[in-house]
Order: C-alpha cells, then structure tokens, then sequence
C-alpha cells in the first residue's frame, strides 16, 4: 500500500515537471499566483524527479528521461558558440560595446566611470543612480552623460534626451523608461534606458493567501501597463529600425509577459551568452532579470555578466553589430 500511494506520488511530481517545463517552453500563463514561476531554479525540478527514480519500476527508463529533457529545453542556462574571440573576425569600427547595471545607489560615480573606461565600454545604462542626476553634463572629456532622476547614461556618442514615462501618475514614484536619441556612425540610434516595476513596489508582507493573490494579480497588471506604455513611446520616436533597450526588468526571458512584450527583440544573453547569467545577487534564486535588448539592425555578438561592485545586481555586458538602417 505505502509503495504503491510513494509511485502514484512519483508520477504526480513527474507531472508537475511535465506542465511547468512545458509553461516556460511554450510561455504559456497558469495562474496569477505563478506570476513569478519563471525565478523557479532548475534544481527543484530535478528535486522532483528524484522519487520516480526510487519508486518507479520499468517505466521510469522511459518518464525520467523524457522529464529531464522538458528541464533541459526549458531551462534559463544558455550555451552559446559565440565568444570574444569571435569578433576579432569582424571590423572593430562597426561593433558597439554596450553595459546595462542598476546599482541600487551603492555604487560612487567615479568607481561606474572608471569602469566604464576600463571596460572600454561605448554605452552604458545605469539604474538606480546613488543620487539624482548623479552624473553632471560634461563632467568628463570624451564621455557623454545625461540623467533623467535615477536612470542615466554614459556614451562616447553624443545624447539627446526624447522622452521619458513617470510612474506616478500609476500611483507610484520614480521615471521606469528614459528615452535617448544617439548618432552612431551616421545612423540615429533610439536608446532606453529602463527599470520596470519590482514586487517590493507593492510591499513584502501578505497576511493572507487571498491577499497575497490579490498584489500578485496587481503587480502583473501593472507591468503590462508599463510594458504596454513603453512599447507605445518607443514606436512614436522610432523612425528607424535601430533601437536598444537596457534596463532592470524585474522578469526573467522565460516570464510568459516578457514574450508577449519584448520577445520581438534579440536579448543579448539569449544569443551570446553561456551559463545562467545571474544578475540579481541571491543564495538560493539568481534569476537574470536585467537585459540588453536590440532590433533586428543589430547582429549580437557576445554578452556576460560583469563583476560585483557593490550592489545587489551583477552588471550585464554585451557587444553587438549595427548592420545600418535607413530612416522611414
């Protein structure tokens, strides 16, 4: 009786495997209160296998590793055959070396500037600034800077700020898009700089399940809202096809509402990169949830994720290509 209720347990589990594994293959939704199924590590999956291979008979040859290839294609580890070495084969002047990095006001000015020389970076998107407008307009030769409150950008290319979304006409505070205009050897580049809404915006603490349900419903309604919104503000300025959008989007690439808004785009790391990718700094959940995103005028080359500096993200870099575009 026990080992008979252990196996109908074991395939239970299998099946819970089965339909999440599937959710992040095909992006589909299960409820609200899954919002946040896409931070699950791969490790509790493979947790749930476990039974099958104890208490299972002839089957389990069959169902474990069917379930480990469900884990395996919806897995967030990318393997890429793309590396540093591989632009050597292309013409320096077309690449772009581009950072994303909210440093959640713990990290100085002059430790991100000297970085952003160090790593000879062209573009690099900031969040969280240590302080408003933290970076001044020609405080440093050769480096353009331009901050719209806690969202700045440093650039070898010359800015023009557009447009930017406040959130507090949603009932929050702080800008969550900043929208820069750059000319790149002689192509506009449309530049956003982003940081969508994090659960903590709606508080930790639920004192009930019905409660708990409840914020996570609002919180995905609010980030289609801001999803929404800045979508709409970069097609009214875009008048080209050459657009990049940096930023901490507080959802993973396997999040069902990150496909809808933004899986038009290349995500760097999604291309180029190998391993996890791990930006936001915790023991037993390091989803990546800070992207670099290009259009199709970009070839994607290469991306990683850079050293820890203080903050509680790591840095994410990536190199790309403008291909070219012509205006419409």
């Amino acid at each position: 009786m026990i080992l008979a209720l252990c196996r109908v347990v074991s395939i239970l589990l299998l099946c819970i495997v089965f339909v999440v594994s599937g959710a992040f293959i095909l992006n589909i939704e299960l409820f609200d209160i899954f919002y946040f199924l896409d931070f699950l590590p791969d490790y509790v999956l493979l947790l749930l296998c476990v039974p099958a291979l104890i208490f299972l008979g002839k089957s389990k040859r069959y169902l474990v590793p069917l379930a480990l290839l469900a884990i395996f294609f919806a897995s967030p580890f990318n393997f890429s055959f793309f590396s540093k070495k591989a632009t050597a084969a292309i013409d320096y002047e077309s690449q772009l070396s581009i950072a994303s990095y909210n440093v959640a006001q713990r990290v100085e000015k002059a430790e991100l500037y000297n970085w952003f020389i160090e790593q000879d970076l062209d573009i690099l998107f900031i969040q969280e600034a240590s302080r408003l407008g933290q970076f001044n307009v020609g405080e440093y030769a050769g480096v353009y800077t331009n901050c719209v409150q806690r969202l700045c950008i440093l650039s070898r290319f010359e800015l023009e700020e557009l447009d930017s979304l406040d959130r507090k006409p949603l009932g929050g505070w702080g800008r969550f898009v900043s929208l820069h205009s750059a000319k790149i050897r002689g192509d506009s580049v449309l530049l956003a700089n982003v940081h969508f809404a994090s659960i903590s915006n709606f508080g930790y603490r639920f004192n009930t399940l019905k409660g708990f349900e409840s914020k996570l419903s609002l919180f995905k309604d609010a980030k289609a809202v801001e999803f929404g919104l800045a979508r709409a503000l970069l097609d009214k300025w875009s008048d080209n096809d050459a657009v990049i959008i940096a930023g901490d989007f507080n959802i993973t690439d396997r999040n069902y509402q990150y496909e809808q808004y933004w899986g038009d785009l290349y995500n760097l790391f999604a291309v180029g990169g190998n391993g996890y990718g791990s930006t936001r700094k915790n023991r037993l959940v390091s989803p990546r949830i800070d992207h670099l995103l290009v259009s199709k005028a970009f070839t994607p080359i290469h991306s990683e994720v850079g050293e820890d500096m203080g903050s509680d993200h790591l840095p994410i870099q990536g190199i790309v290509v403008l291909k070219g575009v012509e205006s419409e």
